[in-house]
């Protein structure tokens, strides 16, 4: 008899289990057997199954669109995501800084400051990064030079964001008069009367952003696992002016040469009062990531931007309306500015060292007059990530 019932008992379970593996039924619309569907008809709990009449919240689509757009999803065999919530980091910054004016007589004056050594504190939250940076071989600059240089990362987009209104610091770098090179005389004379201010917007697209990662060279905030690049499109828009009081100048140069009329600046495109320009720059550039090792990463930009340039000289205060920029349209006022950044890093997804090295070149034509503004900073810098994501 306990045979029997054990017997029973084990063609139960086996049957139940068969049926526990199987999450389709049969649906029989009558008695009749030749009228079962052959194909077995999968029933759902109506809270699971989706109506496929229902689209959603056409709002609630389009941010899922553009927030997707904005942090598409890495593909891990090239790029390791972030693995912690929390950064901190210590960073050097040491800026650089040339400009240059050109006549149409062969003078050409240049102009630098002290390079600046910055240091400072920083904190991140997943790619969000917050710090701050103060000088310390140049702490009694004039309250009235502001520097703002940094650019704003994310998977598939980076922004860089430019306000600089300089001009107490700049000395002489070189001054050529012609054939005559008046460097070595007047080499770091303060240039009293010199006042720079530029403003600039620009944001573009990696292509490849799922396998290339410019966060993993410039932001730390991920890890580039195999060797990748990408094609990088752009757009913006820079606004700069210039304001030379030569007067002052020229009488600081006479004074510094003892009056050598062989130092005196007569090309009348070179002398002038105010200079500015607005453009709108269409970038095209090219990235890579360069894996030689391992937790080793070396990663280059180079960006190049063909600019629209409106001019307006000494009326640079005048606002310049959309009728006036079609009318003064001129196949003459396109430019070529660029962006180069290089980055060296040593990542184990917790401990990162390394530095970095950004420059941007604008540049000015107009009216015989030509100015080059090169500048950027080289940043070295060590951090610590914690707060493991679950």
């Amino acid at each position: 008899m306990k045979k029997r019932l054990l017997a029973i008992y084990i063609i139960m379970c086996t049957a139940l289990s068969v049926g526990a593996q199987n999450d389709s039924v049969l649906v029989q619309s009558d008695s009749n057997p030749e009228n079962v569907s052959a194909e077995p008809v999968k029933l759902y709990d109506s809270l699971t199954q989706p109506d496929p009449n229902d689209k959603g919240c056409w709002f609630g689509n389009a941010c899922k669109s553009v927030f997707g757009f904005f942090t598409a999803e890495p593909d891990t065999m090239f790029i390791e995501p972030q693995r912690y919530n929390f950064t901190v980091m210590a960073q050097t910054t040491i800026t650089d800084d040339y400009f240059s004016l050109q006549g149409d007589d062969g003078h050409v004056v240049s102009f630098a400051p002290s390079r600046k050594l910055k240091l400072g504190p920083f904190f991140g939250w997943r790619w969000l990064f917050f710090g701050y940076v103060f000088n310390i071989n140049t702490i009694n600059l004039s309250s009235n030079n502001f520097d703002i240089n940094t650019t704003i990362y994310t998977p598939a987009i980076g922004i860089d964001l430019i306000y600089r209104k300089l001009g107490d610091g700049y000395s002489l770098r070189s001054m050529q008069l012609g054939d005559f090179d008046a460097t070595e005389a007047v080499k770091g004379m303060d240039a009293d009367g010199l006042e720079i201010d530029v403003m600039s917007v620009n944001a573009y697209y990696v292509l490849n952003k799922r396998k290339y990662s410019h966060q993993a060279a410039f932001n730390q905030t991920n890890r580039q696992l195999i060797n990748a690049g990408s094609w990088i499109i752009g757009t913006g828009y820079n606004q700069c002016s210039v304001e030379m009081d030569w007067k002052a100048f020229k009488n600081k140069l006479k004074k510094r040469t003892n009056g050598d009329e062989r130092y005196i600046i007569n090309d009348s495109a070179l002398v002038f009062n105010k200079i500015g320009y607005r453009s709108i720059p269409l970038t095209v550039g090219y990235g890579y990531n360069w894996v030689f090792a391992k937790n080793w990463l070396f990663g280059a930009q180079m960006l190049g931007s063909l600019s629209y340039m409106w001019s307006q000289g000494d009326a640079y205060d005048r606002t310049l309306s959309i009728r006036d920029m079609i009318k003064d349209f001129k196949f003459d006022n396109f430019t070529f500015d660029g962006t180069i950044r290089l980055g060296l890093v040593w990542n184990n997804a917790k401990w990162f060292a390394g530095a970095s090295a950004i420059y941007h070149t604008y540049h000015y034509h107009q009216n015989k007059l030509q100015a080059d503004n090169i500048f950027g900073q080289v940043n070295v810098y060590i951090g610590y990530n914690f707060w493991r994501k679950k």
